[in-house]
């Protein structure tokens, strides 16, 4: 989609004025330069004359202030506005026309609606351009020969001028629209979606999220090998027509190739436009997609080319799959801006003792409200922030925060409460660092909070790191009483042989294994897990437990911990105070 730019220059291409600057600072001079040979004409006419030209010199004042206006404000010169901008621009050269009725320069106001042509086509998609030759031309025509005085042979002559000039520019803005239409199915094509997505990323603002979707239509090509060319343009017609009616009037939709398409879908965020799309899903025919949201100064073929890698992985996974490419926003940069303004946030699911129902204390889960992508799920942004390096940015923070969150617990739970523990999840990137551990017990350290209560998630794979500064870190962390937890137990690598040599005080059996546990089905994974702890001596948390048969068979089979939907959805810190600490006494 790029274009190679190979010098400086100052010619006309399609799309130098469809963005809402560059349009506004064309509309702004056009104004200037009808305003302000108007203004110094129908002065020197009112000092000739001795009468003042009150007619003129107002329009010519009206567009001075006007265009200056427009420049001024042209980055907000949007499509609307334009039009605006342009319906006055005619108004005036007509009411400068009737203005000068019979005169010899009603004859230059009259030509006025061909300039006006010309800057709309420019300014305005080509098919809305016609509207202006079309209405203002046998306007001005109209009102040179209604006017006292006028030839009819030179109202002829400029007749014929005129309207060869309007059908010429009509020719034009047909041809330009042609240019960018699918015959087909009369939406935009890959050069027309090129011009509205180029304009729509100068356009939107550095906070305003902007989605494109790319997507195929499933096996097309069996539609015309079984029933023919004509059944598959019907069923191609069929599928824009379905998809044109679910989307917003905002969205673009344009047909890039063959049975491929784009959409473009102005202030949506990859949630909302996977929303849209999964409900597409049994409406038209099928298909697969790829999501991409705007980031920071990608270019246009950056922007393109992600959501196309979105949808080649789409059509890899299986067919009817919707992918969204995470982009590249997780930067240190981007995540310490997002720490700085609030964009992170902490919720805690409690982890309960199965045999007395109660909370022994909470898992911290990291949550991101990202200003254009909405909610973003940390299996999407925690693999970004590992490859980028800014997890162990944002694994400080969660550190920090969290231990003050327990420590505030203790503080405010009643002597007789249990202590609750905080558990946080450590990527291997973060262990292997080598002041992990002492910035773990330096924050436990500033609020007084006991190392004790402090358990360290590490999935099962990420043990497989076992490099030095992983085994110093886990040693110095077990050293000050922190326990070592193996997250995610039983989808990883570990062998018997491995869990006997690592430093390990829990292991969480994975929600896959809990929650195939009915009345009627075993879980021969969580059952092993559970006789394999204790024969080593680990506690044990069996994760995703959701109902009360799950949590009666953990139960039974010596399982000690438990966490999930049946006792509590992740909760906001205070929300988890108010449901499971129990608060000391205010009296």
């Amino acid at each position: 989609m790029a274009r190679s730019v190979q010098r400086l220059g100052v010619g006309y291409h399609p799309g130098l004025f469809t963005a809402a600057g560059s349009a506004g600072a064309l509309l702004g001079l056009a104004q200037v330069g009808f305003g302000l040979p108007l203004f110094l004409y129908a002065g020197y006419t009112s000092l000739a004359s001795g009468t003042p030209d009150a007619v003129l010199l107002g329009v010519g004042v009206a567009l001075l202030c006007t265009g200056i206006l427009t420049a001024g404000f042209r980055n907000r010169m949007r499509l609307p506005l334009r039009h605006i901008v342009l319906c006055w621009m005619g108004a005036a050269g007509l009411l400068c026309q009737v203005a000068t009725g019979g005169q010899p320069v009603s004859f230059t106001f009259a030509w006025t609606p061909s300039l006006l042509a010309l800057i709309a086509f420019a300014v305005i998609p080509a098919a809305q351009s016609l509207l202006y030759p079309i209405v203002f031309i046998p306007l001005a025509l109209v009102t040179l020969a209604v006017s006292p005085g006028t030839a009819p042979a030179d109202v002829a002559m400029a007749t014929l001028l005129m309207l060869a000039t309007g059908l010429g520019l009509t020719w034009f803005a047909r041809s330009a629209l042609l240019a960018e239409t699918d015959d087909l199915t009369g939406i935009p094509n890959f050069a027309g979606f090129e011009q509205v997505l180029s304009a729509a990323m100068r356009d939107a603002g550095p906070d305003e999220s902007l989605a494109l979707v790319r997507l195929d239509i499933n096996e097309f090509a069996l539609v015309n090998r079984r029933a023919g060319q004509e059944a598959g343009d019907a069923a191609m017609v069929a599928f824009v027509a379905g998809v044109s009616d679910a989307l917003p009037a905002a969205a673009v939709m344009a047909r890039v190739e063959g049975d491929a398409f784009a959409i473009l879908l102005p202030g949506f965020t990859a949630a909302r436009a996977r929303d849209l799309l999964e409900g597409l899903h049994g409406q038209v025919a099928g298909f697969s997609a790829g999501i991409a949201v705007r980031e920071g100064n990608e270019s246009e073929s950056e922007f393109f080319g992600r959501a196309g890698k979105a949808l080649f992985e789409a059509q890899r996974v299986g067919r009817g799959k919707i992918v969204t490419h995470g982009g590249y926003y997780a930067s240190p940069t981007a995540v310490r801006d997002g720490l700085a303004n609030g964009e992170f946030f902490l919720s805690f699911q409690p982890v309960i003792e199965l045999a007395g129902g109660h909370a022994v204390g909470a898992e911290a889960l990291v949550r991101w409200q990202h200003p254009t992508r909405g909610l973003v799920p940390p299996a999407e942004f925690i693999p970004l922030c590992e490859a980028s390096g800014s997890i162990q940015v944002l694994g400080q923070w969660i550190v920090r925060e969290s231990i003050a969150v327990a420590e505030h617990w203790r503080r405010v739970r009643s002597p007789e409460g249990n202590p609750l523990s905080v558990s946080i999840n450590a990527s291997a990137r973060e262990l292997a660092s080598s002041g992990y551990a002492a910035y773990v017990l330096a924050e436990c350290a500033a609020v007084g909070f006991p190392p004790g209560l402090v358990r360290i998630e590490v999935t099962e794979t990420e043990f497989g790191s076992d490099t030095a500064a992983v085994r110093d870190n886990i040693r110095l962390l077990r050293g000050a009483g922190v326990l070592i937890s193996m997250d995610d137990f039983g989808t990883g690598h570990s062998s018997l042989s491995r869990l006997t040599e690592i430093d390990l005080d829990v292991i969480k059996i994975d929600r896959s294994f809990v929650g195939v546990i009915d009345t009627d089905t075993q879980s021969p994974v969580a059952e092993l897990a559970i006789k394999l702890a204790a024969a080593l001596g680990l506690d044990v948390i069996a994760e995703g437990v959701e109902t009360e048969t799950q949590a009666r068979w953990l139960r039974d089979r010596g399982c000690t911990f438990a966490q999930g939907y049946l006792y509590s959805p992740p909760l906001s810190a205070g929300s988890f105070v108010a449901e499971f600490v129990d608060e000391r006494s205010t009296s």
